[in-house]
């Protein structure tokens, strides 16, 4: 199960996951990041403070959701992970792909 929102900040939307993103749920979270883009959003920051799991079908939605905005001009921050999830990024190579704060205030001042 996995609960996802968002809000905009500024011209960033930020999108708070909240569960497990494991292979069940990525499909909710890719319909829900694409329609954000397709609404002309180009700014995305993944908070995942309240997120508990994050499998390889999750990465790869992060992934392509990456790629779609830097490809329109804008880009995709990530921010508070768990040690769990830190862990996932980095040993993935995800933590070098894309920037990774420790706080939202933090990683707002990247865009």
């Amino acid at each position: 199960m996995i609960d996802i929102s968002s809000r905009d900040e500024n011209g960033v939307e930020v999108v708070e996951v909240d569960g497990k993103l494991n292979t069940g749920a990525s499909p909710d979270l890719e319909k829900y990041l694409i329609a954000l883009i397709e609404d002309g959003t180009t700014n995305i920051l993944l908070n995942l403070e309240y997120l508990d799991f994050l499998a390889s079908t999750g990465l790869r939605v992060i992934l392509a959701t990456g790629k779609k905005l830097v490809g329109s001009g804008g880009k995709l921050v990530i921010c508070n992970p768990n040690l769990m999830v830190m862990d996932v990024l980095k040993m993935s190579g995800f933590s070098q792909l894309f920037e990774v704060f420790d706080s939202e205030d933090d990683s707002l001042g990247s865009f």
